[in-house]
């Protein structure tokens, strides 16, 4: 399964240390090359830190999750270097987006909270506005899974495959679950990577 690095920008005091993070955990054989980056105060106060984007993009791929709310945003973002782009259905303020499609060729992932009411319908606009994929939040669910919440994680594997459904579970509390449905791929917090190496 493979690890994507999560880097919140609230914990990030100097931008040295990600470029130290990169060289501990790309040493010998271990390879990471991708970090989220959930930028806390995009989310929060709709400011993202665009200048750590861009120097966390000199060291990994990155998916930035910057709490956008038009396509401007989107548009920052991918200017930062952004490889992909979180938009979260309760901070987007427009219809949809496939207007970005006419300007960049950046993929676009959905976030999708199986607790929340607004992801109920999976046939909402952003969901069929033909993301490239989703990024199923379980940080907060219970184990083992829920029936409900595994048919939920069912339902976005059989639109939009497992190769395109991220997994963020920052502390791997439901690795073994996740390996059943034959997910490729967790969000993982720094410490959980650094214990597997």
């Amino acid at each position: 399964m493979k690890n994507i690095l999560l880097l919140q920008t609230d914990r990030i005091k100097k931008t040295k240390e990600i470029a130290d993070l990169f060289t501990r955990l790309n040493t010998n054989n271990n390879k990471v090359s991708s970090a989220y980056l959930l930028d806390i105060s995009g989310i929060e106060k709709n400011r993202p830190t665009l200048s750590l984007h861009q120097y966390t993009h000199r060291w990994f791929d990155t998916i930035v999750d910057a709490g956008c709310h038009h396509i401007g945003d989107v548009v920052d973002s991918i200017l930062a270097g952004a490889n992909i782009v979180v938009i979260r259905p309760d901070l987007w303020e427009e219809p949809d987006f496939r207007s970005i499609r006419d300007i960049s060729q950046t993929h676009i992932y959905i976030w999708y909270d199986p607790l929340k009411k607004n992801n109920e319908n999976t046939k909402s606009p952003l969901l069929t506005s033909e993301p490239d994929g989703i990024i199923f939040y379980a940080d907060h669910l219970e184990a083992p899974l829920s029936f409900d919440i595994r048919e939920k994680l069912k339902t976005m594997i059989s639109i939009h495959g497992t190769k395109n459904v991220f997994v963020f579970d920052s502390l791997k509390k439901h690795e073994k679950e996740w390996n059943q449905y034959g997910m490729n791929t967790l969000i993982v917090d720094k410490k959980k990577i650094e214990e597997s190496l």
